[in-house]
C-alpha cells in the first residue's frame, strides 16, 4: 500500500532546496532550513527509506549531444494486466529509453525515445512492434522541440516556480568516453560525491571535478533535482495536450508567465505532432488542475482548439541518460 507521508515544514523546505539543487551539501542546506548537518543528513534519509525521494537526477539536456526525444503514448487492446507489465518492463529496460508511465484516459502507457536519427527511431519502435504489436491499437507520437521545466515551488506555497530548460539547440556538444561515464554515474544518483564517482569510473578526483564543471558550463546538464513518489506526498500527476493556432511571441511569452506563475505546472512542452503544447501537472487533485484549466481556458480562449487531460497512474523510470557506457 502507497501510504501516504506527512511531512512537516522542515521536510517540505528540504525537498525544496533539493529541487532547486540536489547536489547541494547538507551543511549548506542545514544552512537555509535552520537545521545541523546531521539533521539533514537524518532526514533525507528517512524520506527515502519512506519512498518519498525516489532518486536524485541531474536535469540533462540531451537534445544538446545531438539526441532528438519522441514522446509515444499507446492504447492496448485485449491485454492482460501480465502483458502490460511484460511491455512496461521491456521499455523499462531499454537503454535508449528514459521514461515510461502507465497512465489513464485515451492513452494506456507513455514513454519518451532519446535516438540520434529518424532511423534509430524507427528501429526501436519496429521492435516494439515486432514484440506487442498485437496489443497496440493505437499509437501517437510527437516531437517535443522545447521543454521549459519548472521547480517545485508548490512545496512551500510559493507563488513562482524558476525554469529549467530543455530545447533544442544549434551547436551538438561533443562528449567522450569519460563524460560519458560520468553523466551515466550522476543519472544514478545526482548526489553522487566526485571521490566515489572518480573511483567508479576509473580517473582521478580532479578529472572528474574538470569534467563535471565544463558539462555544466556547456549546458549538457541543465541543473541538478530529484524524482519524488507524489502519490506519498498526496499529490497527483496529469498531462495535459493542448491543439492551439495562432500562437504568436506574445502569446508564447504569456504561456511561459503563465507556468511560472502557477507553481503546480512542471512542464511546458512545446511538439511537433498532433498537439502543440502540453503542460504536466503535480496537483493535489483534480479540483485543483480543473481550476488552473479553467483558468488557463479563459487566459488563451482566442488559441485554444481542443484539449485533452490524462492521469499518469504510475511512473516506472525516469532517467536523463539511459544509455550503456
Amino acid at each position: 500500500l502507497n501510504e501516504r507521508m506527512e511531512l512537516d515544514l522542515k521536510d517540505r523546505k528540504l525537498l525544496y532546496w533539493l529541487d532547486q539543487n540536489s547536489r547541494t551539501s547538507n551543511k549548506e542546506i542545514g544552512r537555509k532550513i535552520g537545521l545541523t548537518e546531521q539533521a539533514v543528513g537524518y532526514r533525507i534519509k528517512r524520506l527515502q527509506e519512506k519512498g518519498v525521494i525516489k532518486h536524485f537526477v541531474p536535469f540533462m539536456n540531451t537534445l544538446r549531444l545531438g539526441y532528438t526525444h519522441y514522446k509515444v503514448f499507446i492504447k492496448l487492446h485485449n491485454t492482460s494486466e501480465e502483458t502490460e507489465e511484460k511491455i512496461i518492463k521491456y521499455l523499462s529496460s531499454h537503454s535508449n529509453i528514459r521514461w515510461v508511465v502507465s497512465m489513464s484516459g485515451k492513452y494506456d502507457i507513455s514513454f519518451s525515445v532519446l535516438a540520434l536519427s529518424e532511423k534509430e527511431f524507427m528501429d526501436i519502435y519496429q521492435e516494439i512492434e515486432k514484440k506487442f504489436g498485437r496489443q497496440i491499437i493505437e499509437k501517437n507520437v510527437s516531437i517535443p522541440l522545447d521543454s521549459l521545466g519548472f521547480t517545485r515551488a508548490y512545496l512551500l506555497n510559493e507563488k513562482r516556480s524558476k525554469e529549467r530548460e530543455y530545447k533544442i539547440v544549434e551547436q551538438i556538444e561533443k562528449v567522450d568516453e569519460v563524460d560519458k561515464k560520468i553523466l551515466k554515474s550522476l543519472s544514478q544518483d545526482a548526489r553522487k560525491n566526485i571521490v566515489d564517482i572518480a573511483e567508479e569510473i576509473r580517473t582521478s578526483v580532479s578529472v572528474v571535478k574538470y569534467r563535471l564543471k565544463k558539462l555544466i558550463e556547456r549546458k549538457v546538464i541543465e541543473s541538478f533535482t530529484l524524482e519524488l513518489d507524489l502519490e506519498k506526498l498526496g499529490y497527483e500527476y496529469y498531462s495535459v495536450f493542448i491543439y492551439m493556432h495562432n500562437v504568436t511571441k506574445e502569446v508564447d511569452n504569456a504561456l511561459v508567465q503563465f507556468a511560472q506563475t502557477h507553481p503546480g505546472i512542471l512542464y511546458l512542452i512545446r511538439a511537433i505532432g498532433s498537439y502543440d503544447l502540453q503542460l504536466e501537472f503535480e496537483v493535489r487533485n483534480y479540483k485543483e488542475l480543473d481550476a488552473m484549466l479553467k483558468e488557463f481556458r479563459k487566459q488563451f480562449s482566442v488559441h485554444i482548439r481542443d484539449f485533452e487531460v490524462l492521469r499518469v497512474i504510475k511512473e516506472y523510470k525516469y532517467d536523463f541518460y539511459p544509455f550503456e557506457v
